[in-house]
Formats: structure tokens, C-alpha cells, sequence
């Protein structure tokens, strides 16, 4: 799913990063319209957004952040009122990311993609 970045295209808004020297360092997709890329969006008032990747040696350099903050800006002009994701419980930094821009955890909409998998979703009002 993350390498079929054309279908995920023809579904849902593909947002990267680059260096000036065009080095991509991070993408995410951002779901605005439903579709098939929705995991845990609940109608036309949010937004979703998955697949937030940075490379290793970008880490620490706010390629995430900036993504995310791409993502509530292009969710609000597009008139949602809240943004949701999903997160493994082992992503730590992303939580902490998450939080610092306003996400709080939403465990009443946990879900399990796979058994013995559960996914943590968060929201952020805009």
C-alpha cells in the first residue's frame, strides 16, 4: 500500500517534503473526501490523514511536523472541523508530535486492522 503511491494518488492528496536539492524526506497522505484510504474518518466533517513517513537521516528537523500542519491547514480551508489518525501504540514521538499541535486520543474509536493489532486514534478540532 505505501509503494502504490499512484493509486493512493487517484484516492487521496499525496504531501512530501524535499530538500532544496529535491532529496524527498518525508510524505503523508491526507484524506479529505472519504474513499478508500479512510480508516476512521466518520463523515464529511473530518479529515484523515495516514502513511506519515520521514526518512531516518530527516528525523528530527520538523519534516513531520510540518507535514502534519500541512494536513489541519488543507483540512481546515477545505472546511472540516476536526482532523483523525491512527497510531500504533509504539509510536512515541509521533504521540508526543501529535499532541504538541493539539491531538488528543479518541480511545472510543480504537479499532484493530488485523487481530492481536489495535490502532490508537487521535483528533485535533480545528
Amino acid at each position: 500500500m505505501l509503494r502504490d503511491t499512484e493509486r493512493r494518488a487517484a484516492h487521496a492528496r499525496i504531501l512530501v517534503a524535499a530538500d532544496a536539492d529535491g532529496t524527498l524526506l518525508g510524505s503523508v497522505t491526507l484524506v479529505l473526501d472519504g474513499g478508500p484510504y479512510v480508516d476512521v474518518a466518520d463523515g464529511p466533517e473530518e479529515a484523515e490523514f495516514r502513511m506519515l513517513v520521514v526518512r531516518s537521516e530527516a528525523r528530527g528537523r520538523g519534516v513531520g511536523e510540518a507535514l502534519v500542519r500541512e494536513c489541519l491547514s488543507r483540512a481546515r480551508r477545505a472546511g472540516k472541523r476536526r482532523v483523525v489518525i491512527s497510531s500504533s501504540s509504539q509510536m512515541h514521538t509521533a504521540h508526543r508530535l501529535y499532541g504538541r499541535l493539539g491531538f488528543v486520543r479518541a480511545p472510543e474509536r480504537d479499532w484493530d486492522p488485523f487481530p492481536g493489532v489495535t490502532l490508537h486514534v487521535f483528533a485535533c478540532e480545528l
